[in-house]
Formats: structure tokens, sequence, C-alpha cells
């Protein structure tokens, strides 16, 4: 990591430049909310735990892959289906990725250019690999190596890093949690740069600066995009892409802010693209963390789904269960984001909202919508908690 002026770490000035964190309040979407500013805060102490890997841990003399987004640090919306692993790399440098491919739906390994909280602005992506492109053994292992140049005399798998890569970044995607394999990959630098040593002083205290700056840096972009949907009617979704901060390609995102009372529910209506590689829906609380989708049944993908007969995806988005497969469960927020993503598709629908009454709900639904009952549920959540288990999330 680069480090700047500055001078020995003390506790006490620690605690001086964290207390500056509370100026993340300023980008939420509704500070008047008791509730939601107690939830503001406990944010700011996971936001000081996610910052801490990438700021304190990390050096791209011996990278290692380290986990960003899961199911405790959700922030920024991470998508349930997606593992997400990290490390540092400097664009001049030699690695080697190499490991086994796993059996799910893919994996995808990006390149970037500034890291989102880390660097004062984060840079879009500058490079991509997916790995079913990879030369595969039997046993389906790999090894690809990125520079700036291909060795000399080296005649396997090899991707060009360009001349700014700063980072990383694998998404790997599951479509069913209890039965697809993960991937496991390591990296390590062929240069010769020096072994790791002992961080001097300034390169410590640099650090623990730019750590105690971390949620707010990373707070207005992502709290502070939940106050952005408000220009947009509520109840309705956008387009997006998030290409200028490591959006990953040829993905489209659909996103809005949702809103119900007591009694009512939501149904989610689209198309779904005729060719379509992955594609899911999610639910997020209105400081843009995914709602606990170990716990409850907060997201769906194109696996766990069930399409109606007229070939259309239908969800309800509601905190009592309705009764539906397609339950999309809010766990008690009448506010809150939906977003979802089409992956390598023919096509990128909207989806429409509708505000209904609970009580009519099958008013509005196709007249063979089955039934859901209240064992079945249980064992439906059952199994998604066992599977998100599974996945590896450290």
């Amino acid at each position: 990591m680069t480090t700047g002026p500055a001078v020995p770490m003390e506790w006490a000035r620690f605690i001086d430049l964290i207390s500056g964190i509370d100026r993340s309040l300023e980008h939420m979407i509704d500070p008047s909310d008791p509730w939601l500013k107690q939830e503001a805060i406990q944010q700011m102490a996971m936001s000081l735990s996610q910052g801490y890997a990438p700021i304190m841990a990390q050096d791209a003399r011996v990278p290692g892959f380290y986990t960003f987004l899961n199911p405790v640090i959700k922030s920024a919306a991470p998508n349930p289906d997606y593992m997400y692993r990290s490390t540092f790399v400097e664009g001049h440098g030699r690695y080697r990725l190499s490991g086994w491919r796993g059996t799910t739906l893919f994996v995808h390994i990006g390149i970037g250019s500034g890291y989102i909280g880390v660097d004062d602005q984060p840079g879009p992506s500058v490079g991509h690999i997916d790995a079913d492109t990879l030369t595969l053994d039997a046993d389906g292992r790999f090894s690809v190596i990125l520079s700036a140049a291909r060795p000399d005399g080296y005649d396997g798998d090899w991707y060009e890093l360009p001349a700014n890569a700063r980072t990383i970044g694998i998404r790997e995607a599951s479509y069913d949690w209890e039965n697809e394999v993960d991937s496991r990959i390591a990296i390590e630098r062929l240069d010769d740069v020096g072994g790791f040593g002992r961080p001097t002083i300034d390169e410590v205290a640099y650090r623990m600066e730019r750590l105690a700056g971390f949620p707010e840096r990373y707070a207005q972009l992502f709290v502070h995009f939940v106050k952005t949907l408000s220009q947009h009617p509520v109840n309705s979704v956008v387009l997006n892409t998030w290409s200028d901060i490591g959006g990953l390609a040829e993905q489209t995102y659909y996103e809005g802010l949702f809103e119900f009372s007591a009694g009512e529910a939501l149904i989610l209506e689209t198309e779904v693209p005729d060719q379509v590689r992955y594609w899911s829906v999610l639910l997020a609380d209105q400081l843009f963390n995914t709602i606990d989708w170990d716990k409850c049944q907060s997201s769906l993908n194109g696996f766990q789904a069930q399409r109606d007969t007229d070939g259309l995806f239908r969800a309800v988005i509601s905190v009592d269960d309705p009764g539906v497969p397609n339950w999309l469960d809010t766990a008690g927020r009448y506010k809150g984001v939906v977003q979802g993503r089409w992956y390598q598709a023919s096509s990128a629908p909207t989806p429409r909202l509708k505000r209904v009454k609970l009580a009519e709900l099958r008013n509005h639904l196709p007249a063979d919508t089955p039934h859901i009952d209240h064992e079945a549920r249980r064992e439906c959540l059952r199994a998604r908690f066992r599977g998100a288990q599974w996945r590896r999330k450290w």
C-alpha cells in the first residue's frame, strides 16, 4: 500500500479520527427515522471491520484473496448468489492464479484500477477473465499468469495486466447453493520484489488514518445511492451498470425504492430474457445492506424462482408470508431497495411493481399460482440456510 505523511498513531488520536464517522449520517435517505439511525450507527462499526482487511492486512508483494462482502458484511447490496474475493496487485508485477474451477454457474475474474472505500476515488474495471475460457485439466485445475508481457518461453494461459491495475476481484455465482461446489483459487507473485517485512511506523500510522476514513468514503457512495433513488417514483425501477466503479461486465442492474404499509404487498412482475446466463432479484434495506438472505428468503435467482405458465416471473414483496413460492421477505421492513441483475442477457427488461392489499393478493396473480403452506416454507428456509452455510464465505 502507498504510504503518505503520517505521525506515529496514538489510540487517543485514532479515536479522535473515527469520531468523524458520524458524518455518514448525512448520506441517509431519512435521518429523522430513529430506527434507521440506530442501524446506521451499527453500520459504522460494520464498516470499520470491513475496511480492516483491505487497508491493514493487504500487501501487493505477497497478495492473498480475502472476502470483502458476505452475510455479515452485507453493505453495498451484495448479491447472495455471489461470493466476492479480492486482493491487491501492482500493474508492473507478475502474478499466477491457480486452483480448481469448481461447479458453480460462473467464476468471473475482474481487474480494477481503484478500490471502493480504500481509495479516494474508486476506479473502473480494466480487465475481465471468464474462468471458463481458461485451460482446465482432467481434474478441473487451471493456471494463468497475469503480467505486463508474456513471460519468455511460456506458452500456457496468460492475460495482460494493465499498467493501472490495482486489484483482482472474483465474483463467483451459484444458482444451486446446496449442490454446486465453489472454486478454490490462490494467487502468487512471481517477480522478485522482496519478502514480507514488518511494516514501518509511518506505514502503520498511514494505514490507520485510511481505516478511520473508510466508513465515510464508503457511505458517500452506497448509503448516498439510496437517496439518489428517491429522484425516481417509489415502487419503480431504473436500469444501471455500475461500470464506473467496477461493475461486472455485461451485467445490467435494475434498482428502485419500494414502499408499502401493513396489510399490503408489492407484486414484482417482469419478462425474462430469451437468453440469459444468470438473473436474480434481491431486497436491501434503506442503508443499502442486503436483507439477511441466509435467514430469510430476501432474494431469488433463476434456479430458485418459479416462473408462471405465461413465462413471466412474479414475486411478492411483503412482511407477512403470502403463501406463494416467490416470496421476497422484507424481514419486517416496509421500505427499502429492490435490485435485480441480468447477466449476459439478450435483453434487459424493466420490471413493474404493483401495490395491492394482502387480503386481495390472489386476485392479482395467475389462478394457478401454487400455495406454499407453513411446513413447506420452513423446509425451504432450512434448505436455504444449509446452502448459505456450505458456501465459502471467509
